[in-house]
């Protein structure tokens, strides 16, 4: 089984640019299934139903979020039947905890979790989360998107929670780390990246997030309208050997 694993996608026309390339990529790399983190696809914070559905027709199994789940208040419309994982410890009766995927006989869970370094959204404790789906979760591998900004965090909850679960991937940074490893026999990576604009700051328009720095007034940002993307995330395998491989392109819109 050969999985690939989107980091955070931003903003619609980064939906246009794997509409064009994802079928590409599968091919070349003998890709079964994939997953992505969407909590920026729809303007850069959140996702419409009209995203997430073009997400889906594209084959993307599994949908993980983070901080801007519910940027679009939509999305409450519809979290509850879609095939989307939001943050388990975030203190919310919309959504789901775990996110159950078939791939032929076997079922993957998905786990999505909040870091609380440099966080101020009150969330309840990542660790203590996961130990408690531990006790409810029934399937054979077990992925988890922890969305949070501290790698030492992601760290330690890598550490913690190696050989209990199959994958633990960071998301949030938009910038892909180069410290991916295999401890025992978890796969970990602090950051998969972004799918977003090339020439940006973090998918943003670069001179309105410059502005911001200068000047020190949070007007709102928009993604960066340019035509050289990026697609990044993480190819899993899990043939005899278990190996986690960088994933990064660029593509032309």
């Amino acid at each position: 089984m050969r999985i690939l694993y989107l980091g955070d996608i931003v903003g619609e026309k980064t939906i246009e640019v794997l509409k064009q390339n994802l079928d590409s990529i599968k091919r070349e790399y003998k890709i079964n299934m994939v997953f992505a983190n969407a909590e920026n696809a729809s303007q850069g914070k959140g996702l419409t139903e009209k995203h997430y559905k073009e997400l889906k027709a594209l084959g993307i199994s599994g949908i993980s979020m983070g901080n801007h789940t519910f940027s679009k208040s939509e999305i409450k419309n519809y979290i509850n039947d879609a095939t989307i994982v939001r943050p388990a410890n975030l203190n919310t009766e919309y959504g789901k905890e775990i996110l159950y995927v078939k791939y032929n006989d076997k079922t993957i869970a998905l786990v999505n979790l909040l870091g609380r370094v440099y966080t101020y959204t009150p969330l309840d404790c990542p660790f203590k989360t996961m130990d408690r789906l531990l006790n409810e979760i029934k399937a054979d591998y077990i992925f988890v998107d922890f969305h949070g900004d501290a790698t030492s965090e992601k760290k330690a909850f890598f550490y913690d929670f190696s050989g209990k679960v199959d994958a633990i991937l960071g998301t949030h940074t938009h910038t892909q780390t180069a410290d991916e490893q295999i401890y025992n026999n978890t796969m970990f990576i602090s950051d998969m990246g972004m799918c977003g604009a090339y020439d940006s700051i973090l998918g943003d328009d670069k001179e309105m997030v410059i502005k911001r720095f200068r000047t020190g007034v949070f007007e709102p940002l928009k993604c960066s309208n340019t035509n050289e993307y990026i697609i990044s995330g993480v190819i899993l395998d899990f043939g005899v050997k278990r190996e986690i491989t960088r994933f990064m392109k660029k593509y032309t819109l």
